[in-house]
């Protein structure tokens, strides 16, 4: 896969993979042992993935319960597991993934008022 729709059909693969596995770039860059700017350029279409990258990710997102068929012809099939699905909701609920302007909501920005 060498050309641009093949290169952007990579890099939407590995974006939704990546997604759908609830992970933030930098978690999946440390699983993939790269640089975070790695995982962002190669996602921004700034960079072609290299194949044995590719490979990599996909066995990672195989492993994790998410079959990603990058040899479709006409689509780009994602397969999600129930398990993999339960993993993601979970990590989309345990708010200490969360940012900590959005754990608590507005009430993060108010100043604190005296007693």
């Amino acid at each position: 896969m060498e050309n641009a729709f093949d290169n952007g059909k990579i890099a939407i693969a590995i974006r939704t993979a990546r997604a759908a596995a609830g992970w933030n770039q930098q978690e999946f860059a440390d699983l993939m042992k790269v640089a975070k700017s790695t995982i962002a350029r190669i996602e921004t279409l700034e960079i072609a993935a290299k194949g044995d990258f590719v490979m990599r990710a996909m066995r990672l997102f195989r492993e994790s319960g998410i079959d990603v068929d990058l040899m479709a012809a006409s689509d780009l099939p994602i397969r999600i597991s129930d398990l993999a699905i339960a993993a993601s909701v979970d990590a989309i609920k345990d708010e200490t993934n969360r940012r900590s302007d959005r754990k608590t909501g507005i009430v993060a920005l108010l100043p604190n008022e005296p007693d």
